[in-house]
């Protein structure tokens, strides 16, 4: 009995980390930004909220999808903070799925 059981937990992990998002590293290159906003978050620490165009394929179809990219930390909101509509990035970012949508977060600036 206390073996099922085990085997039963040990297969609810694996099941569980399999579906937790997996982080990969993605070079964003002249990304048009739509939209800049610098915010306080709930520690006080400023951070940018970035929205990029980035075209997508669905069934054969192409289309322009806004992504959102953050920047945190000092190193990344410097230059985060300068940028308005209208510019482009170019980054290094982490790339995260939740629920279908994408997320960037800035880990490298490039010029």
């Amino acid at each position: 009995m206390k073996k099922h059981a085990i085997y039963v937990v040990i297969i609810a992990l694996i099941c569980f980390a399999g579906s937790m998002a997996q982080a990969a590293d993605i070079m964003v290159k002249d990304a048009k930004i739509t939209s800049a906003v610098t915010k306080l978050d709930k520690n006080g620490q400023t951070y940018v909220r970035i929205i990029i165009e980035q075209e997508k394929t669905l069934s054969g179809i192409t289309y322009t999808d806004g992504t959102p990219v953050m920047a945190f930390g000092n190193f990344a909101t410097e230059a985060a903070r300068q940028l308005k509509a209208g510019d482009t990035i170019n980054a290094i970012c982490s790339s995260r799925e939740y629920k279908g949508s994408t997320y960037l977060t800035v880990k490298k600036w490039l010029k």
